[in-house]
């Protein structure tokens, strides 16, 4: 298996290409007039990641240590902590690190129905492999369904998530992310209910994009704790973009146990409120995210992410754009005409699914645990806090 870098384009930002000035402009013109989700828009190719965004499910495995670790608190409050800690750890790599290293972010391509990704991290004796499978469940709306298992250290996520857009002014684009996580620790027999940031997306008019995220998540635990996290824009609790302050406490109220803050990308302390002990929480520099392992392309199944986008992949970094705008475009009609014939056959969506499979809430013990933490998140918070598609569809990992 290899090393998977492909996620953290590190080549140096350029300017906005020669020849494609005419193209952001029509774009950002496009967006300021259109109404409604913006991911059925065309972006220009020389602004997509030359991934796609099934891949990002990755980055829940950044920290696979971190990942492990959850399961070895010795109370509900330390395994609190230790999740919060590694849920702050993936936040670098998901909304971050592209801009970090490559000075901008970049649109990712939108996955097609079926369309699959498949990582490891190769462990060591104490923390053991870390293993990752996620597939685009949905393509209307768009949803990714994914499951990251750490069988020896007894830690389960598993969920999915879709994104709404809509423009910003005065020239960015603002994304609602649906869906959650479940975290899972069956030693213990608890359940974490995992909520997903806002996401706003500026720079736009020159060409670098960047994420702010904001509002505020949550994650619940079946054992009566939460943590609520807020995020800041502008540096309102530190001063520097990629604020957070997290509060650890009984979600039925009472005083926190833990509290912690810093740059989510970059370092953050946390403090026992008990003892007023302040101790380093998590630092991206010192703590450097682990490339997951990948099947040689080879290997891969024509729906694997990798595999299928290969030629657009292949153009983009060759910078040359035309060729991707038309591959691109050849996959996507393809996957039209394959709806088309899903539609006269009286087939969903569902059946497309390879790795995943649509159950019902009802008959499914994550889907019980969500219900469950769902209601008490609600009731301590307000219906606000968990943004769902209408549907409200689960999946879970064909056995």
């Amino acid at each position: 298996m290899s090393k998977d870098n492909n996620v953290n384009d590190t080549e140096a930002a350029p300017a906005v290409p020669e020849g494609q000035k005419d193209s952001l402009s029509s774009f950002v013109a496009t967006l300021a007039s259109f109404s409604g989700d913006l991911s059925s828009l065309t972006c220009p190719s020389f602004l997509l990641s030359s991934v796609s965004l099934l891949e990002y499910s990755q980055y829940w495995g950044d920290h696979p240590k971190l990942f492990a670790s959850i399961s070895k608190g010795e109370n509900p409050e330390e395994r609190l902590l230790n999740a919060t800690r590694w849920f702050i750890s993936t936040l670098y790599g998901s909304y971050s690190s592209r801009s970090t290293t490559a000075g901008m972010e970049k649109k990712p391509y939108n996955p097609v129905l079926g369309e699959q990704y498949f990582a490891q991290w190769t462990g060591d004796a104490e923390t053991g492999d870390t293993v990752l499978k996620a597939e685009q469940v949905s393509h209307h709306p768009p949803i990714m369904g994914f499951h990251l298992e750490n069988k020896k250290a007894g830690v389960i996520l598993e969920g999915h998530c879709g994104q709404k857009s809509r423009f910003a002014m005065p020239a960015g684009i603002d994304v609602s992310q649906t869906g959650h996580a479940i975290l899972s620790v069956p030693q213990f027999n608890e359940h974490y209910l995992i909520t997903l940031p806002n996401l706003n997306i500026r720079g736009m008019v020159t060409g670098r994009p960047s994420v702010e995220l904001s509002g505020t998540t949550y994650i619940v635990s079946s054992a009566g704790q939460m943590t609520t996290i807020e995020y800041s824009t502008k540096g309102y609790f530190s001063g520097e973009r990629h604020s957070f302050k997290a509060t650890l406490k009984p979600i039925e109220g009472g005083s926190a146990f833990y509290t912690a803050q810093g740059v989510w990308s970059g370092v953050s302390n946390y403090t026992n409120v008990k003892t007023n002990a302040t101790s380093l929480f998590f630092d991206s520099d010192m703590d450097k995210s682990v490339a997951p392992e990948l099947k040689p392309q080879a290997e891969m199944d024509d729906m694997e992410s990798h595999k299928l986008w290969s030629q657009v992949t292949n153009a983009i970094n060759s910078k040359d754009y035309s060729t991707a705008s038309r591959v691109k475009a050849q996959i996507e009609e393809a996957q039209r005409a394959l709806a088309k014939t899903r539609k006269e056959k009286g087939e969903t969506q569902a059946d497309a699914l390879k790795v995943f499979e649509l159950v019902s809430e009802d008959n499914d013990e994550t889907g019980k645990a969500f219900q469950q933490l769902k209601n008490k998140l609600v009731e301590a918070v307000g219906v606000k806090a968990l943004k769902e598609d209408d549907t409200k569809p689960h999946w879970r990992l064909r056995e």
